[in-house]
């Protein structure tokens, strides 16, 4: 019964293996690795996204529910087509305050490689997909019930799915979300190991010549880590840096 459920969960778009892209190839594949891992991080300071989801979330809940309210038992028929809209509300906005990258490290003794990607996420997309097929088969029930709601379902799931068509096909949304970036960084370069005190996150820091103001300044090469591991990557990087200790402090990731 387990193995049946491990395949089923493999087999969900978020339960898959993340797969290095055909185009990211590592600069010294030559080398044996020290250490390398996949990830799925938020790569920015999620303290204020999750603020921004619980008040959307509150916001559009008092919302729905304000409309509900107002709805007679003769428009049960917009209240059933409103719940469709309110889960796919919610999820476009957890897709969009909660979005992730994927990340792939590899450790050898030359330094780090990074590879970053980031492309539309697929699970929100099928989620659509399956609250309009959800959508139309309620409304063709209701429909038959109530003929004066054609226009109405044709509005709901109609909407939904056009919207659906829309995001799927369309290369302007596949490039605003796709993003991939490769880093090879020496190990000689870091200056100061910190570890976020509230996330897996291990931050190296260095200096680097800004060209657009000429001078030098201050960078940052964040690591993006389970908490399991993030014993033995500090393991890692303290034998490779051995004249620089680590520090749990706050700081902004970007």
């Amino acid at each position: 019964m387990s193995s049946i459920f491990d395949r089923l969960t493999r087999s969900l778009p978020w339960g898959k293996p993340i797969e290095l892209p055909e185009y990211h190839q590592w600069k010294h594949a030559n080398l044996p690795a020290l250490l390398e891992w996949r990830i799925k991080a938020r790569p920015y300071n999620t303290t204020v996204a999750n603020g921004m989801l619980l008040v959307l979330f509150l916001f559009i809940t008092l919302a729905f529910i304000c409309v509900s309210r107002s709805v007679t038992s003769q428009s049960i028929v917009e209240a059933m087509i409103g719940i469709p809209f309110y889960i796919l509300t919610m999820a476009a906005i957890y897709g969009t305050t909660h979005q992730k990258t994927k990340f792939s490290y590899r450790f050898t003794e030359q330094g780090i490689e990074i590879c970053e990607w980031k492309a539309p996420g697929k699970g929100w997309m099928i989620a659509l997909k399956w609250l309009t097929v959800i959508a139309a088969i309620a409304v063709i029930f209701v429909i038959a019930l109530d003929p004066s709601a054609f226009w109405i379902a044709l509005a709901g799931p109609g909407g939904m799915g056009l919207l659906y068509l829309s995001l799927a096909n369309s290369s302007k949304y596949q490039e605003m979300h796709t993003e991939y970036h490769h880093r090879d960084h020496k190990w000689g370069r870091y200056k100061k190991i910190s570890i976020h005190p509230k996330r897996p996150v291990i931050g190296l820091h260095f200096d680097y010549f800004n060209t657009s103001q000429q001078s030098m300044d201050k960078g940052g090469l964040f690591l993006y880590c389970k908490k399991s591991q993030l014993n033995s990557t500090l393991g890692v990087i303290g034998e490779k840096l051995p004249g620089i200790s680590s520090v749990y402090e706050a700081f902004d990731i970007y």
